[in-house]
């Protein structure tokens, strides 16, 4: 069923109850079954798409070289243009450099920085470093809106688990990221209310990095539950319908002090959400098929494949002799 139907089934068990308090109901019984165990179903495969970082010493797309001013936060670019996809952003840094700054393009040949350029903190006022070597990067990524929280990701290459930090242990461990290279952790930043909307995680990579790689990753899908506009949407598959309308059916029979009520749909609520989770545990036990491994097995493939050539030495169709 969905959201509406759910509703209008609970309208006609409860004439007069309010529709606001019909919702409250069903959002309350949805929570509590969605958290009685961990449900498989919760749990979401998705992959982060990173950015290649910019070297201008090999990079033939955005200019090759740039002046830096310090005390400025202008940024002039030389020989090849920058893009506002390309630029706009993105961290930006000199090698040496003890710090990082967010670009924001303003044209083919200038960027400005998110605060004047510092260089390497003991230059003085208006030093210029001409034509000079930088990278563009990009260390923080937005996760898919469902996320709740990340249950793992990986390593594209070697398929390890990368290292996962507090945003704390990050910065306590990395200190400024002017390096680029295979991120070997991660750390999650960013958060809003699950049922409000979008969740807004974002997920630093340290270190940040270098080549564009899908990052296969896993975690926990924030349910949506009914705000009395999404009609048409629906609970998680794997909860039944029934579940919902006795448990907000026991609400509703405490609303109206029915209290013989509430003990039988309680009762149905609590028995229909076992059956479930049963069912839940039951799957995660299932046995895999057990197959014979290819080297126990491939003496059979040869010997068919032999028995064909041959004709099976005179036997009959279809089989050895």
């Amino acid at each position: 069923m969905t959201w509406g139907q759910l509703r209008l089934q609970l309208q006609i068990f409860g004439p007069g109850i309010s529709a606001d308090l019909l919702d409250e109901y069903l959002n309350s019984r949805y929570t509590q079954a969605l958290e009685a165990t961990d449900w498989q179903g919760l749990h979401y495969p998705a992959t982060v798409q990173t950015i290649a970082a910019y070297q201008s010493a090999n990079d033939t797309v955005n200019p090759n070289s740039c002046t830096f001013t310090v005390g400025s936060a202008s940024v002039v670019g030389a020989s090849y243009l920058w893009t506002a996809a390309g630029a706009n952003g993105k961290k930006i840094y000199r090698p040496g450099d003890t710090a990082i700054y967010t670009a924001t393009w303003v044209s083919a040949t200038a960027l400005t920085l998110d605060r004047p350029y510092e260089g390497v903190g003991t230059d003085a006022p208006g030093t210029i470093y001409a034509a000079s070597a930088y990278v563009l990067m990009q260390n923080v990524y937005a996760l898919p809106a469902d996320v709740r929280s990340v249950d793992s990701m990986l390593d594209p290459v070697s398929g390890l688990p990368l290292q996962k930090m507090t945003k704390d242990e990050l910065d306590a461990a990395a200190g400024v990221r002017t390096l680029v290279g295979n991120p070997g952790a991660y750390a999650l930043d960013g958060d809003s209310n699950e049922q409000a909307g979008p969740v807004l995680h974002e997920v630093e990579f340290y270190p940040p990095p270098l080549y564009a790689r899908g990052i296969p990753f896993h975690y926990l899908h924030a349910a949506v539950g009914f705000d009395g506009a999404n009609t048409s949407g629906s609970p998680l598959p794997f909860l039944s319908d029934v579940v919902l309308l006795y448990g907000c059916r026991a609400d509703i029979a405490a609303h109206l002090e029915n209290w013989q009520g509430v003990a039988f749909f309680e009762g149905k609520f609590q028995e229909e959400l076992k059956r479930l989770m049963l069912l839940e545990h039951a799957q995660r036990r299932k046995k895999p098929v057990m197959r014979m491994a290819g080297r126990f097995t491939r003496h059979c493939m040869e010997r068919t494949g032999r028995g064909l050539e041959t004709n099976w030495q005179g036997g009959t169709p279809g089989g050895p002799d």
